[in-house]
């Protein structure tokens, strides 16, 4: 999983639903799933440093166009949204029903992404 964003089809986004740094091989393997690039919300790439700056998305950091971004323990916020909002499906992964992601995306599951990604890792496997 490189990190040309501006040319992938499929990017999977880790938000602060993910607690921990290792967490984010859940990201990963689901990138490796669907052979796609793995990108974050600004407080994982500026806040704890668990990514590079040039992988997260936003009004202040990259703006997509994939085919296919899942936003995974994203809330939803308009700052990062709008840096993703030409993908042209979104799908989102939350344990909060009422994130604001929900609102916004096409395609959307209410759980724990540690339950998640591995069983939809699986499937796509």
């Amino acid at each position: 999983v490189g990190a040309d964003l501006g040319r992938a089809s499929v990017i999977v986004g880790a938000g602060r639903g993910f607690a921990h740094v290792e967490d984010l091989d859940l990201a990963r393997d689901l990138a490796s799933a669907v052979h796609g690039e793995i990108a974050c919300s600004r407080p994982l790439a500026e806040n704890e440093k668990w990514l590079p700056k040039n992988l997260y998305l936003g009004v202040s950091g990259r703006m997509v166009s994939p085919k296919v971004y899942f936003a995974i323990g994203i809330s939803g916020q308009m700052q990062h949204m709008i840096g993703v909002h030409n993908a042209d499906v979104i799908v989102a992964i939350n344990k909060d029903q009422n994130a604001p992601v929900f609102s916004q995306a096409d395609f959307g599951l209410v759980g724990d992404l540690h339950e998640a990604l591995p069983a939809l890792v699986e499937k796509l496997s």
